[in-house]
């Protein structure tokens, strides 16, 4: 790992190109040696059987004692030699440069039959490989073996000097080669450098600099449209942080100076302590509420955190609920709790479900409905009221954190603005989402609020 990360891409690539042309060169000239071998070995073999034929031939017509030396001779030294044997296997012709040599191969083919073997022969002391061809001819004066043998040096000699040419031609190759590929990655990476500066320069208090697009639909365009889509939900958060802390610090602040007049007024006039009690536990309270909202939304943004799961029966938390509303007011409560089993977190869907009940609580005139049931494999939890309901272009905005549609539906019940973020939190947290249907229904006119969320398969 080390080794990589200081060599660098550029020259990683350049090194892998290298080498896969350098095997590809080798097998290439591997090739190309190969079939010439082939080649001059036939080359050879057919040489040398032609030679012997024209002996054979002469053999045929004349016989041995017609048989001159220029009609055996081949090349005059021991590059190529010819011999004739008579029926004993005695050397009765051949060229100068063997005379008086014993017979340059054992085999003794019938008439009209051929041999063809690789031997070698120490005709000049170096025991040098020779390809031997042997043939039968039946001719005047009994039959004869027709040895002709060439020797398999020149084509040593030639793949061994083809060899060494491609060697040197593959090594400019591989240079140039190797220049152009480092070349070609650096102008290629050179728009991901340009993009790596880019983002190095972007700071965490501005987030508006975007990496320069490079022409091409190709991986390195995809690659800065990425970066700059990051870039902008990186921004969006931000933005999206400042405003929570500012409507945080806001909310905050209201009970915090009410808490603090109080007692500046308690000091200075002790007689009036009893009457501002009420209003500090009030503020105090309210206070206490937006806290545990704030904490309650940490933990639905932070992915990271992974709260124990069990399986969670969405009907029994709707009945407690109903029977919690029922206790604590005269509003009409209908329950509809159908069976739906989810897997989830308890505490935070409880969380959830009473969120939506206490606004529908909070802003019906008479009723609230609450009900849940299985669609296919959706497990869903809906709370309706009879209330003023929700203008349709606010139905988005009402999930958005702090929002407070106007004064009399949210502050003047004591809302922090952050109950349905939450219910929105907790619902994306398992897998599901929070909504706001349009429901047409004359008896619950007001908002209809909906939990959908994956349903937990039966066995």
């Amino acid at each position: 790992m080390r080794v990589r990360a200081v060599i660098g891409i550029r020259m990683r690539t350049t090194a892998v190109a290298v080498v896969v042309l350098a095997l590809a060169i080798a097998v290439a000239c591997v090739v190309v040696v190969v079939l010439l071998e082939e080649s001059l070995d036939r080359s050879v073999t057919e040489s040398a059987r032609s030679t012997g034929r024209q002996v054979a031939i002469q053999l045929v017509r004349e016989g041995s004692r017609d048989l001159s030396a220029s009609d055996v001779a081949s090349t005059g030294d021991t590059e190529a030699v010819t011999q004739v044997l008579d029926r004993t296997g005695r050397p009765i012709a051949g060229d100068p440069a063997i005379t008086g040599h014993p017979p340059l191969t054992g085999d003794r083919p019938a008439p009209g039959q051929e041999t063809v073997e690789t031997l070698p022969l120490d005709l000049n002391g170096d025991g040098a490989d020779y390809r031997v061809v042997s043939q039968g001819v039946r001719g005047p004066g009994g039959p004869y073996t027709v040895i002709s043998a060439r020797s398999l040096e020149p084509v040593t000699e030639a793949s061994t000097r083809l060899t060494l040419l491609l060697a040197l031609i593959s090594l400019p190759l591989l240079a140039i080669a190797g220049f152009a590929v480092y070349r070609s990655v650096g102008a290629a990476l050179r728009p991901v450098e340009r993009m790596r500066r880019t983002v190095a320069e972007v700071s965490t208090r501005d987030l508006t600099a975007r990496v320069p697009l490079p022409p091409g639909n190709d991986e390195v365009h995809r690659l800065a449209v990425t970066l700059n889509e990051m870039l902008n939900r990186l921004h969006s958060a931000q933005a999206a942080q400042r405003r929570f802390v500012a409507d945080a610090s806001h909310e905050l602040r209201s009970p915090l100076s009410t808490i603090s007049t109080a007692l500046d007024v308690s000091g200075r006039h002790p007689e009036t302590t009893g009457e501002l009690v009420p209003v500090i536990t009030r503020e105090t309270a309210r206070l206490r509420e937006l806290v545990d909202d704030l904490l309650m939304l940490a933990r639905t943004d932070d992915t990271t955190e992974r709260p124990a799961t069990t399986e969670v029966d969405l009907d029994d938390i709707v009945r407690a609920e109903a029977h919690r509303i029922r206790a604590e007011g005269p509003i009409k409560i209908e329950v509809r709790a159908g069976p739906a089993k989810v897997r989830g977190s308890e505490a935070q869907l409880r969380r959830a479900v009473r969120n939506l009940v206490d606004n529908a609580r909070g802003h019906a005139r008479e009723r609230v409905r609450i009900a849940s049931w299985v669609h296919e494999t959706t497990a869903v939890v809906e709370v309706s009221d009879d209330g003023p309901g929700v203008a349709p272009e606010d139905r988005e905005r009402v999930f958005e954190r702090f929002v407070r549609l106007d004064a009399s539906r949210q502050r003047g019940h004591g809302g922090t603005g952050l109950g349905l973020p939450i219910v929105a939190g907790i619902a994306a947290r398992h897998g599901g989402q929070a909504s706001y249907v349009d429901v047409t229904d004359p008896s619950y006119p007001g908002a209809h609020f909906r939990i959908e969320l994956p349903r937990l398969e039966e066995d």
